[in-house]
């Protein structure tokens, strides 16, 4: 296992709160899969990570811009950040096929950024805006 669901802070918002909990599925399943080295279902969660990624992303950023949150460019400018960061990953592997460089991206960078993105930024979204 990458991640163990209580890793990751609860912010207080059960749509927040629900999509990283999905998005922690999604990542200790991809993990397993870079382990076993089973690159056609490493493929089908690349591709799924993606558009969770972009998903996850974009639902902050629409509630930060419909609640008017003081912080929205700076909450925005950490996913920007991930998304070029992961996108490069994401191309890397439709490239190589190399599931180290993955694994390492996932331990070094994804799982740190994502632990302190939810507890810095998240949070203090969700307090602005409720459950």
């Amino acid at each position: 296992m990458l991640i163990k669901p209580n890793d990751i802070q609860k912010v207080g918002n059960l749509l927040m709160d629900t999509v990283h909990e999905e998005e922690i599925r999604l990542l200790n399943e991809l993990y397993e899969a870079l382990t076993k080295k089973e690159i056609n279902r490493i493929d089908t969660l690349m591709d799924e990570l993606l558009v969770d990624l972009e998903d996850h992303f974009t639902t902050e950023e629409e509630l930060m811009r419909e609640f008017e949150f003081f912080a929205y460019p700076m909450h925005k400018a950490e996913h920007d950040q991930m998304r070029q960061r992961f996108k490069e990953i994401y191309n890397a592997w439709k490239k190589n096929k190399n599931p180290d460089e993955v694994i390492r991206f996932l331990k070094d960078e994804m799982v740190p950024w994502l632990k302190s993105h939810v507890a810095r930024w998240d949070s203090t979204t969700a307090q602005q805006l409720g459950d």
